[in-house]
């Protein structure tokens, strides 16, 4: 590069999680300028059963071991309509809901076997008044909302407002209602890369209000934070909003929170919705004033995690310290609420060694402890600390890589490699009391360039390995596995890479886009690069005693449709389901699992 322009290069980790099961949030995430620098990040990065089959534009089903993907016939939505995400009601088929912002709804019935059966256009611009504009659709256990976002100009506040549909029926219930109003004016969401809510709005929207379902999915928290009073981040504390309503839309409680630290002290990092109403924050807290305070010190951590726990009518939320033992440092986490009701915190952990320090540290392993409101106190889950072997991070990787590795083996006191940008995508409960943790290695590479025609910003997204990890329900690591794969295009989201999961019974069953001749890999070789267009559809099993089994489900490309494989969301059927678009064309996909 020449010339006369500053050049600025940050990494930032991102993620997209649209599972409904447990959802997290990072909104404040920080910028590390570098001047006159380039820095160049890269993610180093089982045997697959191959199945010969070819996709239709008609409607059909593939089939191989314990999956079938079924499509339907090609079909429109009304012109101008936004196509949102398919609703499932099992045996009485799927709902396909489509909108023209506020002015009309177009609602699609499908039957279990997803051909096409009727459909009503609504209009319902007379439902809403004219300080609306369209935010998505929400399910809950028994209720389905159309939501929007109603701003107060005069004020300079907003709020929700909630309109019932009864989409079974094609039809919608009354007219739409306002939930809350807030006290100032609200900052808009912009792109943030991290955690991300498991409810989002479709595609091309914004909004700065954020959904969490409850476990039992039955009430739902919304989040929104108020513009900030002060410009500098190290005197400026988030004011965070917190409504909770139940399914009927009756408000439990609302409340808005100035939080107890300033924005430079504080990362807000997941939240999650408690079964009876309270609020569960997760937050990266640094021991300074700042990021930079203790940074230099690279064999300590200089921050800790904390949940701040907030309820009705309780002015100061709680607040219980994670600090992890032997020196580890916390790498990543999530926060739900388990099917005893225990809130569990599970994450990674990393330690210094002499060839990194500081936050830069590669992670090492697993860690789950449960909080405990009442006492303000965590408890180990048993073994506590569960440790990835080097081998297996070694595994299915090039001799070039393997070589650094070996370096960087050597290097360290303990012989310890640990594995960079791994960040949690689900988390189950299974039915023989084990946990299993599925992750993947993933981040955004973000550089921008100051020139004399102005800022430019370019992106590299690499989404890779995924790590299974099994716990069982004495506590202890039972296994780990490694599910080769290696994505990467220039898109800020990660159109077309990452995965997908869902939990069947004891097993586990990961899916993803990848290269055909990635489809039998030795555990000596790595993955070939795949750019996330068309793709072949890979399924992997990982049952309960941790044996991988992997299948090609179906060549996407003669579907001509994007098939982000991300995007599917949770039928309630052993099954994925999504409506993808391409132009004015839509199909219906259901990910079936026997």
């Amino acid at each position: 590069m020449s010339g006369s322009g500053r050049f600025f290069y940050f990494t930032v980790s991102a993620e997209l999680i649209f599972n409904l099961k447990f959802v997290e949030l990072h909104r404040n995430h920080k910028i590390i300028h570098m001047k006159n620098k380039l820095l160049l990040t890269a993610i180093l990065g089982f045997s697959f059963c191959a199945v010969n089959v070819n996709a239709q534009r008609t409607a059909g089903k593939k089939t191989a071991g314990p999956y079938t993907i079924r499509n339907s016939e090609i079909f429109e939505s009304p012109k101008g309509h936004l196509v949102m995400d398919p609703l499932d009601y099992g045996k009485d088929g799927i709902v396909q809901i489509n909108c023209d912002g506020l002015e009309s709804i177009n609602l699609q019935k499908f039957s279990a076997d997803l051909k096409f059966q009727k459909e009503n256009t609504i209009e319902i611009k007379d439902k809403f008044n004219e300080r609306v504009n369209l935010w998505g659709i929400l399910k809950l256990k028994n209720k389905a909302y159309l939501m929007a976002r109603e701003v107060f100009r005069e004020t300079e506040t907003e709020g929700l407002t909630a309109l019932e549909l009864a989409p079974l029926e094609l039809n919608v219930v009354g007219s739409a209602k306002n939930l809350f109003q807030s006290s100032g004016k609200v900052r808009m969401a912009t792109m943030a890369f991290g955690y991300y809510p498991g409810i989002l709005p479709p595609e091309g929207l914004q909004s700065p209000y954020d959904f969490y379902i409850s476990n039992d999915n039955t009430k739902f928290l919304t989040t929104y934070y108020l513009t900030s009073k002060e410009r500098n981040d190290k005197l400026n504390k988030d004011v965070v909003g917190m409504q909770v309503f139940d399914e009927n839309l009756v408000k439990q409680w609302g409340q808005e929170f100035e939080m107890p630290y300033t924005e430079a002290k504080m990362d807000n990092l997941g939240y999650t919705l408690g079964n009876d109403g309270k609020v569960y924050l997760l937050a990266k807290v640094y021991e300074g004033e700042s990021k930079k305070d203790g940074a230099k010190d690279k064999t300590k951590a200089n921050y800790h995690f904390e949940v701040m726990v907030f309820q009705k009518g309780v002015k100061t939320p709680k607040s219980v310290e994670i600090r992890l033992e032997n020196g580890f440092f916390n790498k990543d986490a999530y926060i739900y609420q388990d099917s005893k009701n225990n809130i569990v915190i599970a994450g990674f952990y990393g330690k210094p060694t002499n060839a990194k320090g500081g936050e830069s540290i590669p992670v090492q392993g697993s860690y789950m402890v449960t909080l405990d409101v009442e006492k303000s106190t965590i408890s180990k889950v048993n073994g506590g600390y569960y440790e990835i072997p080097s081998d297996l991070i070694k595994a299915f990787s090039s001799d070039r890589e393997k070589r650094k590795m070996e370096k960087k083996e050597e290097k360290d006191d303990n012989n310890d490699i640990g594995i960079d940008y791994l960040r949690i995508r689900d988390i189950y409960e299974m039915p023989n009391g084990s946990t299993k943790i599925v992750s993947e290695q993933y981040i955004v590479v973000v550089t921008v360039t100051y020139t004399s025609n102005g800022p430019r910003t370019t992106y590299k997204t690499f989404a890779d390995d995924i790590f299974v990890i099994s716990i069982d329900a004495q506590g202890k690591q039972e296994w780990v596995r490694k599910i080769p794969k290696a994505q990467f295009n220039g898109d800020p989201f990660g159109k077309g890479l990452s995965i997908n999961s869902i939990a069947v019974g004891d097993d586990i069953h990961v899916f993803y886009k990848d290269k055909p001749e990635n489809s039998n890999l030795s555990v000596n070789e790595a993955p070939k690069r795949f750019g996330g267009i068309n793709g072949m559809l890979r399924a992997v099993t990982v049952n309960a005693k941790g044996e991988v089994k992997g299948y090609d489900l179906v060549d996407v490309a003669p579907y001509d449709m994007h098939f982000n494989i991300r995007n599917f969301v949770y039928g309630g059927n052993k099954n994925l389901i999504s409506t993808e678009r391409r132009k004015r064309e839509n199909m219906l996909f259901s990910i079936d699992v026997k």
